[in-house]
């Protein structure tokens, strides 16, 4: 989806305004777990992608308390909410145009920006409530189409298109003592990435664990998005798709992540070889690593199975264990990041 929504973007070539408008839409999606799998590691350019109807797919697991003194997932979480999804309704003959329903859920959301009770999770979760009732049928994106807002650039990297949303930014940062992040920078290049958000080599191979970097984009804060996969060397074709972000703190940012049901995690506290503390969820459909440090938060989105990456066999996947979860967190040094 968020693919084939890029193509169209850059094929139609709109105003500056609505480009950026479309980009953020594409971040609202993926936030909102519309998951891509990548088909093979070896034609990184083309992947598929799998809308994630995780409400309905969930398989529900018993609740295990994690024992640990550092926090859990309820302590990043920003309640409920209720998104949309399109689910895609399948074709009864190959000359049938694909058509789309759209299906509503309850999920719960966890921030990306710090902790709940955080001047960063609090604006983000009052720009939510306000965004998610603010022009609800559509109406006002749809009147100002491909038309500049003439919005000054420090609200375009935001899903923001009218004065009043701007306001409302600026409301939220006023309130909270926050700076605006500025504008986002595709990176399709990990050595620019990590030189561009000054910081050092974080993404590393350990033991029979290999990790590749895909793609991302950063803004001129520090903050980024890394996507990439991991894979373990007694199945190599087998591939675990994630995508490692870092939000520095002290900036607004609105994106959020859809969890599921926060009941279906088990959870626990992980130290890494080099001695970084880290709390570690899993699920039957999605598995997070989230670190909370003095100038930056981390959540790394892992997608809750092994892919088969080899186009010519049959698409297999097996669930992530809690094992291959800690081996996949070995692969990210979060003591370089400050």
């Amino acid at each position: 989806m968020r693919k084939e929504i890029y193509d169209a973007y850059q094929s139609i070539k709109p105003e500056e305004d609505a480009k950026n408008r479309m980009l953020n839409n594409i971040k609202t999606l993926a936030s909102n777990d519309f998951e891509r799998r990548r088909q093979t590691m070896k034609l990184k350019t083309k992947y598929l992608t799998r809308i994630a109807a995780a409400a309905a797919a969930i398989v529900t697991l018993p609740t295990v308390a994690y024992a640990t003194g550092l926090f859990g997932l309820h302590e990043v979480s920003l309640g409920e909410k209720v998104i949309e999804i399109p689910v895609r309704v399948e074709k009864e003959d190959a000359a049938t145009e694909d058509t789309f329903i759209t299906e509503t859920y309850k999920v719960d959301m966890i921030s990306l920006q710090g902790m709940a009770d955080s001047p960063e999770a609090k604006a983000c979760n009052e720009w939510t409530d306000f965004y998610d009732s603010y022009d609800a049928d559509g109406s006002i994106i749809a009147e100002v189409g491909n038309n500049p807002t003439e919005l000054k650039q420090e609200y375009r990297d935001y899903p923001c298109y009218t004065k009043e949303m701007a306001d409302k930014i600026d409301e939220l940062c006023e309130k909270y003592r926050l700076k605006k992040h500025g504008s986002c920078v595709v990176a399709d290049d990990y050595q620019n990435l990590i030189s561009q958000v000054g910081i050092a080599d974080f993404i590393k191979s350990s033991g029979d664990a290999t990790n590749n970097f895909f793609d991302g984009y950063y803004y001129p804060n520090g903050s980024f998005l890394a996507e990439g996969e991991v894979s373990f060397s007694e199945h190599p074709e087998y591939i675990i798709d994630y995508q490692f972000g870092r939000s520095v703190k002290g900036y607004f940012d609105t994106t959020c992540l859809n969890i599921g049901n926060i009941e279906d995690y088990e959870q626990w506290e992980y130290t890494t070889k080099n001695g970084e503390t880290l709390l570690l969820a899993n699920s039957a459909k999605k598995a997070l690593v989230i670190v909370d440090k003095e100038q930056s938060f981390f959540v790394v989105n892992v997608f809750g199975s092994f892919v088969n990456g080899n186009p010519n066999e049959v698409q297999k996947e097996y669930p992530v264990t809690n094992e291959d979860l800690e081996r996949l967190a070995e692969t990210f040094d979060f003591s370089v990041i400050p």
